[in-house]
C-alpha cells in the first residue's frame, strides 16, 4: 500500500523503499535487522509510545481485555518491560528514568 500512496504522490523510488522497511520493522514484535537510522528511529518510537500510554495499556487490560486488577497490572508491565528491552542503546540510556517512574508508579 505504502508503494502505491507514495508513487501517486511522485516520490523517489529510492524513499519509497525505505519507508516500507520502516513499516516492516518498526515493530518490536518483528525481529528484523534495523538496516538503516530510519527504520531504528521508527522501531524505537513504537515502542517509547507505550510509556506514553500506560492509561491505554490499563483500559485495554481492564476494560477490553476483562482482566483483574493484579493480573491486568501485570500484563502492562510486561507489555513495558519487552517495549523498554527491545528499544536501540541510545534509547534505552535516554528513557531509563521514565521508564523506572513508570514502573514504579505500577509497583
Amino acid at each position: 500500500m505504502a508503494h502505491d500512496i507514495l508513487k501517486e504522490y511522485n516520490y523517489d523510488g529510492e524513499k519509497i523503499v525505505l519507508v516500507q522497511a520502516c513499516i516492516k520493522n518498526h515493530r518490536g514484535s518483528v525481529c528484523l535487522e534495523k538496516r538503516s537510522i530510519e527504520e531504528l528511529c521508527v522501531a524505537d518510537a513504537d515502542a517509547i509510545s507505550h510509556f506514553d500510554s500506560v492509561p491505554g495499556l490499563l483500559y485495554l487490560a481492564y476494560v477490553t481485555k476483562g482482566m483483574e486488577i493484579e493480573a491486568g497490572k501485570e500484563f502492562v508491565k510486561n507489555k513495558l518491560k519487552r517495549s523498554f528491552q527491545k528499544l536501540s542503546v541510545e534509547s534505552t540510556r535516554y528513557y531509563k528514568d521514565k521508564y523506572d517512574k513508570v514502573m514504579e508508579v505500577l509497583g
